[in-house]
């Protein structure tokens, strides 16, 4: 998640701030999310930009001096994408064959491109010292839209494409990730491949999958779940998932820090929200998020992320970048 927190593309007070009151040795590693590829196509007008300005360096420093391995997403819309505000729009039904077109638009030689501009970013991430780099395929972006075959006709190669990506990285020491939706919130859609697309990815050489669910503009309550049966079928489709592939390690998010014991031993905790709310929430997983919705500033019209449950002078102002990932199960606990 982008929290507006940037300046010139590149983080900000605020951003070194956030993460650096977060991170600790009871995070494995924190994710700076939603960072544009060179090349790539922002969501907003406030998203980060990877590149070789120093601060990212200073971010990934004040990470690591915590205890925490730094980790970053990276991710690319397309020219004149706009990600609504309502969390249901009226013209939800009209994104799948939205895909479909801008797909569509996607020439090999151009795929070719995506993965150079990938392949950049991640050597420009790994330079300022992050070494974890999660490709987000998630959430009706790009390349999550080019990892599909129900909307994509040369996904087959851009799958080939991640495994290279992937394997480059672990070759330079680098940890690699997938962040994936279980389904795009279109239930026409996601009766008919959805098993397959999730076993297609999640089978793809990276060192852990990051699941999360919906199309920003199908449905962001699917994203950001909140209410309890949105919450138990994004808890029970993970489970499934891991189960049904046990080699494949995977990252449960969505609320799930109270669930922790219902889940396979393949399966890590993500935190974000409760993070969000409380940056001490590690030390005793209490006082974490309250659903204000502060944080879902686009939808709010906002320039960047605020958070109810911050006490005013104790925060200098955070980041809800999908600000975790990988803590294993028995170790949260």
């Amino acid at each position: 998640m982008n929290t507006g927190y940037v300046e010139d593309g590149a983080p900000d007070r605020r951003m070194l701030a956030f993460y650096e009151q977060r991170s600790s040795p009871s995070l494995t590693c924190a994710i700076v999310g939603n960072v544009v590829i060179p090349g790539g196509h922002a969501v907003n007008a406030v998203t980060p930009k990877m590149s070789r300005n120093r601060r990212w360096k200073t971010l990934s420093s004040a990470i690591a001096s915590r205890g925490t391995t730094p980790g970053i997403q990276l991710a690319t819309a397309w020219e004149n994408y706009e990600g609504v505000t309502s969390f249901r729009p009226k013209d939800w039904t009209e994104t799948i064959a939205r895909s479909r077109a801008i797909a569509a638009t996607i020439a090999p030689r151009r795929l070719q491109q995506l993965f150079s501009c990938l392949q950049i970013g991640t050597e420009l991430a790994a330079e300022a010292g992050f070494l974890h780099v999660q490709l987000h395929a998630a959430h009706g972006y790009l390349f999550g839209i080019l990892l599909d075959s129900r909307l994509y006709d040369g996904a087959a190669d851009c799958l080939a494409l991640v495994a290279t990506w992937a394997k480059a990285g672990r070759q330079t020491g680098l940890e690699t990730s997938l962040r994936i939706s279980l389904r795009t919130g279109d239930d026409s859609f996601d009766r008919d491949g959805a098993t397959s697309f999730q076993n297609q990815a999640s089978t793809l050489p990276v060192d852990i999958v990051d699941v999360s669910s919906g199309f920003y503009n199908i449905d962001k309550r699917l994203i950001y779940p909140s209410v309890g049966p949105i919450l138990r079928d994004r808890h029970i489709e993970t489970a499934k998932l891991a189960t049904r592939l046990p080699a494949t390690q995977f990252i449960l998010s969505g609320r799930a820090s109270s669930a922790v014991e219902e889940f396979p031993d393949n399966v890590h905790l993500g935190l974000c929200r409760d993070l969000i709310a409380n940056p001490y929430f590690l030390d005793g997983r209490s006082h974490g998020c309250r659903n204000s919705g502060n944080c879902h500033y686009h939808s709010r019209g906002a320039s960047s992320v605020t958070c109810s449950r911050w006490r005013s002078g104790t925060e200098t102002s955070p980041d809800p970048a999908c600000s975790a990932g990988g803590v294993p199960l028995q170790d949260v606990v």
